[in-house]
């Protein structure tokens, strides 16, 4: 029996995550399960007994994870988002996940008034940590190169992330502006899941049909300036600089994260729920997690920077700890109580608490005096320029961008959230 691609395999890993959001997506707590990994504990195992579980695993998909595997990618490097192996950074993303499972179902406690839409972005960021799983995969497999260094692969994983923090601004914003946490706009949701659905596609068809390369752009890489239209004293790019359409998606993303923290912050004042404010400072270690991989790519991921993947990693188990005790903090303010679980028949007490009534909260119309459309040109003017900026100025520095300098990418890194913080603070204080 033949064996099929790595990014075949990796993209039906994509696809199950996207079958099964419907059933995902309502859930507070229940933990992506990507097939191969949970179900094929080796490709010998599975040849013995035809493993049978939530979701069929055939003989070629462990066929191709063995494939993996003696091609250098084992077990531990999928399970370590992928393209990190088991290093400290891999291990810092898997202890990430059960915080945030953590914060998403004590945010998800229906007497919190969560923003139903802006609850809906936050679980939404969880298609996006498994889609870096198969184009980590695809671009270790495939190309030899991580996934920070694979444009198309990289580009089409982060705008997972850009469409998160579009929802949760979006449902923040509409949920304050009518009184209304429990709104829903459908047809977004459906958008937000067809862009999952498109870059599961990418995956599966990048190689085997259209040939993409290790530093195919993505998006063409539309917007990039030709070498020949550039000013000859700037320095040459190095194969794996980012282009413009990633890094205005890595730019859209940190930028939409702030404005996030500002609406949480908000909330407080529109419910009344003065702990709303920790949730506000509790995402600002995820903020820095993003400052960090922005920095790490200003030096076109240098080997000698790796550090800063595994501060990127550390930074993402922090937020997402310090997250989840900011939503566990709303739930207990709202009369959440720890509950051995009942079985059913047994009464009033079996049913979850997360089934508990909205309250409602204050309308605040002039939050929607700026139209959305408004708001999303502005911030594209925003990520665009932001984009050429960054990616065109470096290269006005000589050597400098190619001589990696350890502290000055951690004052990088450091200076955004500083200043941010400053911000809160001084608000405190008022």
């Amino acid at each position: 029996m033949g064996r099929i691609s790595a990014p075949a395999l990796c993209a039906t890993l994509l696809f199950s995550s996207l079958l099964e959001s419907s059933a995902f997506i309502p859930l507070a707590l229940r933990p992506p399960q990507p097939a191969v990994l949970r179900a094929v504990p080796s490709a010998r195992s599975v040849r013995g007994g035809g493993l049978v579980g939530t979701r069929m695993v055939t003989q070629e998909m462990a066929e191709a994870v063995q494939g993996l595997h003696a091609g250098g990618v084992d077990g531990g490097t999928l399970l370590a988002m992928a393209d990190q192996g088991n290093n400290l950074a891999g291990k810092f993303f898997q202890f990430s996940l059960l915080p945030y499972l953590s914060f998403l179902y004590f945010l998800g406690q229906g007497a919190n008034s969560t923003p139903k839409m802006g609850n809906f972005g936050f679980r939404y960021l969880l298609l996006f940590v498994i889609a870096t799983i198969p184009t980590g995969i695809i671009s270790k497999a495939s190309f030899g190169v991580s996934l920070a260094d694979a444009d198309w692969l990289h580009g089409s994983a982060e705008l997972l992330l850009t469409v998160t923090n579009l929802l949760i601004v979006y449902g923040f914003r509409q949920s304050m502006g009518r009184g209304d946490p429990n709104f829903m706009n459908s047809t977004v949701k459906n958008v937000a899941l067809a862009v999952l659905a498109a870059v599961g596609l990418t995956a599966a068809t990048g190689v085997p049909v259209f040939g993409f390369g290790a530093h195919t752009p993505f998006l063409g890489g539309i917007g990039d300036l030709p070498s020949s239209a550039l000013p000859s004293f700037l320095h040459s790019e190095p194969v794996n600089a980012l282009t413009i359409p990633t890094w205005a998606i890595h730019f859209s993303s940190v930028y939409e994260w702030i404005f996030a923290m500002g609406l949480v912050w908000k909330y407080a004042e529109v419910s009344g729920n003065e702990k709303w404010k920790g949730l506000t400072w509790g995402m600002l270690p995820l903020h820095a997690s993003g400052v960090a991989a922005c920095t790490y790519h200003w030096w076109y991921n240098s080997p000698e920077l790796a550090f800063l993947v595994a501060l990127q990693a550390g930074l993402t188990a922090l937020g997402n700890t310090t997250v989840a005790i900011a939503a566990l903090r709303i739930a207990l303010s709202n009369g959440f109580e720890f509950k051995a679980p009942s079985l059913p028949g047994q009464g009033e007490d079996g049913e979850g608490q997360g089934e508990a009534q909205a309250a409602a909260i204050t309308a605040q119309p002039a939050i929607l005096e700026e139209s959305d459309a408004a708001l999303l040109a502005k911030l594209s003017a925003a990520t665009i320029v932001s984009a050429y900026v960054c990616k065109y100025s470096e290269l006005a520095l000589g050597e400098f961008p190619f001589t990696p300098n350890p502290l000055i990418a951690c004052l990088m890194v450091a200076a955004p959230p500083a200043l941010i913080a400053k911000q809160y603070l001084d608000k405190s204080s008022e």
